[in-house]
C-alpha cells in the first residue's frame, strides 16, 4: 500500500476570527490557493486514490477537500479523530487496517503527529518528528501489516507540487 501523508496548508493564526482555539483555525486565502497549485502537482503526478481521510481540524479538512477536488476524488472524505496534533502513531496504524486491502491512501492531518506517522513508516520509530512544511507530501509504499514498515518513494514540498504542477 502507498500512504500519502500531506501536512495541511498555510492556516491563520490563533486570533479573534477563530475564538482563538486552534481546532478552529481555518486555511487563509493564500492557503487555499497554494494549496489548490499543489494538488494540480498531485494529479499531473497522477497520484490515484482508494481513500482520503483527515484530521477533523478544519485546516485539515479543507486541504482534504482541495485535493479531492483535483483529483476528482468521488467518495466522501474520512474524518479520524486520530489525526489531530498529538494524535497518537499507534492509534493511526490500528485504523489503517481497515483499509489494508487498498492501494493508495492520503492522511491529512498536522505536525509533530504526521512526522511521527512518516518517521514510524520508514524508520520503525516514532520518537522523532519528521519535518514537514505546510502542504508538504511524503508517500511511503509500505508493508502489509503488521509493522507497517516501508520504504520512502518520494518526498514533495508544496513549493516543487506547484512547480509540477505549472510545468
Amino acid at each position: 500500500m502507498n500512504i500519502h501523508l500531506l501536512r495541511h496548508g498555510v492556516a491563520a493564526a490563533i486570533g479573534q476570527e477563530n475564538n482563538f482555539r486552534d481546532e478552529q483555525r481555518a486555511l487563509t486565502t493564500e492557503g487555499i490557493e497554494k494549496m489548490r497549485q499543489a494538488a494540480q502537482g498531485l494529479k499531473r503526478l497522477q497520484v490515484g486514490l482508494d481513500v482520503i481521510a483527515s484530521s477533523p481540524l478544519i485546516r485539515a479538512r479543507q486541504t482534504a477537500e482541495i485535493v479531492a477536488e483535483a483529483l476528482k476524488f468521488r467518495q466522501p472524505l474520512d474524518e479520524w479523530d486520530e489525526l489531530v496534533p498529538e494524535g497518537a502513531v499507534e492509534a493511526v496504524l490500528r485504523r489503517l487496517q481497515d483499509f489494508r486491502e487498498c492501494k493508495s491512501v492520503l492522511l491529512v492531518g498536522h505536525q509533530p503527529s504526521i512526522g511521527c506517522i512518516a518517521s514510524y513508516l520508514v524508520f520503525g520509530d516514532a520518537r522523532v518528528s519528521l519535518p514537514f512544511k505546510k502542504g508538504a507530501v511524503f508517500c511511503v509504499q509500505a508493508n502489509d501489516p503488521p509493522p507497517w514498515a516501508g520504504e520512502l518513494l518520494w518526498m514533495l514540498p508544496s513549493r516543487m507540487l506547484r512547480q509540477i504542477a505549472e510545468s
